[in-house]
């Protein structure tokens, strides 16, 4: 999108954010967008994606695991290891925020804001099903959203709520060592990708952020640890929204310190009194991204010790003995408002949150018998303890994510497919043909690549 289409009022904001960098940041959005992909080295290896991806090109810049794909593979959504949550497609500068976080295995983190959902499945990734991620989103629909990208990824180390941040900051009090706050803001840097949020812009939208960022950030601050991580980022531009609110915030909690970020990508944030703030990093399209801006900070105080209990198991016998049928070894399950769920974790509970995901989501149980979900078949657990499996050449996971039946013989009740040992669907077999499960709302309805060799 040309930026003579800008609002005067968000180009001149920008002049004084870019200083000198302005004209070549203005004559940088003439650039053509490009599609990144974040492997998820839970999942796949580099090798083995660039075995399926030859043209892939590695942004060596970044420090995640992130490429550039060509243009002729022009439906990755539609491919077989999209759907195995083998990798997300995701804006580059998007991936730096967990980045900042520096997780290690083990921890408990919080993504407080988490739709549509990148942050938290790259926090998986990180975590590599070790610790835990409780990952919310308030708005109903962004969540359900978020619980279908969180769902290919397929961790039961998971708890997905539905809670305004006061709640958390209350139940989760001392809880987590790492806190995401990536902010609802006023999006300037996705104008580019998103053409259709320049009008959104105003400085009625900017104060009305301004403040759900304040209250974010306040209410989630008691359930961080001593010597915990809070990274704050926003994909704006504005000082109001990035390094004003941060010297706000720590005006009013001098035990959090900024901390120098884990990379040196983009450029240094601005000083507004606190010259700590230029350790908050800004990135642009000079800087090979859209636009996001990260500050990470410790704090030095000590919180009381949490005092949460633990979501109890389901004893329902129709559960346990489908289980007994399908899975290699005996999974916990959990039952909430109606839905069976698996993990291997001990999960937090609390009558305060709204769960509406507590690990890998099962299914339903329906007429005495349990209706498997799609989000059950590209899980952790069901890759390496479904019992029935079927490993698909390329055409026929195609012919499948179509929506069609496969002519396979010889199998018996639920089988899990894979393409290349990525589990991505179910099908049932009556041992003459697999009948297709895979829903008809995320169905593909044409090939993934014409050029594929």
């Amino acid at each position: 999108m040309a930026h003579t289409n800008y609002p005067l009022a968000y180009l001149s904001l920008m002049r004084d954010v870019m200083g000198e960098d302005y004209d070549a940041w203005t004559a940088a959005q003439e650039a053509p967008l490009f599609r990144v992909v974040r492997l998820n080295p839970t999942k796949l290896d580099e090798s083995a994606f660039l075995k399926e991806f030859p043209e892939a090109v590695r942004l060596v810049d970044y420090p995640g695991l992130l490429f550039r794909m060509p243009e002729s593979e022009h439906s990755l959504g539609s491919h077989p290891f999209h759907h195995a949550g083998c990798f997300y497609i995701q804006e580059a500068s998007a991936s730096l925020p967990v980045e900042a976080m520096n997780i290690q295995k083990g921890d408990k983190v919080l993504d407080c804001c988490a739709a549509p959902g990148g942050k938290s499945t790259q926090i998986l990734s990180m975590l590599d099903e070790s610790g835990l991620l409780v990952s919310n989103e308030i708005d109903t629909q962004r969540n359900q959203t978020l619980r279908f990208n969180l769902q290919r990824f397929g961790d039961d180390n998971l708890l997905v709520t539905q809670n305004d941040t006061a709640i958390l900051g209350n139940v989760f009090r001392g809880y987590f060592d790492k806190i995401l706050v990536d902010a609802p803001c006023s999006g300037m840097g996705m104008y580019r990708k998103d053409p259709s949020g320049i009008r959104y812009f105003s400085q009625k939208n900017i104060d009305h952020c301004v403040i759900m960022q304040k209250d974010i950030l306040r209410n989630v601050y008691p359930s961080l640890k001593e010597n915990g991580i809070l990274v704050y980022s926003t994909c704006t531009f504005t000082l109001v929204e990035n390094e004003q609110q941060i010297a706000s915030f720590l005006a009013d909690h001098p035990d959090m310190v900024i901390e120098d970020l884990p990379f040196t990508i983009g450029r240094a944030g601005i000083s507004t009194g606190n010259d700590d703030l230029r350790k908050s990093r800004r990135i642009t399209l000079l800087e090979g991204g859209e636009g996001h801006f990260i500050c990470r900070m410790r704090k030095t105080s000590s919180e009381s010790i949490p005092r949460i209990s633990t979501l109890q198991q389901n004893s329902d016998v129709v559960v346990r003995n489908a289980l007994a049928g399908w899975f290699d070894v005996k999974i916990p399950t959990y039952e909430i408002n109606g839905h069976i769920y698996l993990s291997r974790i001990v999960l937090p509970y609390s009558d305060l949150l709204r769960i509406t995901q507590a690990g890998v989501y099962l299914g339903d149980v329906v007429k005495g018998r349990i209706d498997l979900d799609q989000a059950c078949a590209s899980s952790k657990i069901a890759r390496d303890h479904f019992i029935q499996k079927q490993l698909l050449t390329y055409d026929e996971a195609l012919t499948y994510l179509r929506g069609e039946t496969l002519p396979i013989a010889g199998i018996k009740g639920f089988v899990l497919l894979s393409y290349k040992n990525q589990p991505f669907g179910w099908a049932k077999g009556d041992l003459t043909i697999l009948k297709n499960h895979f829903p008809k709302g995320i169905r593909s309805f044409q090939k993934f690549s014409e050029k594929r060799k």
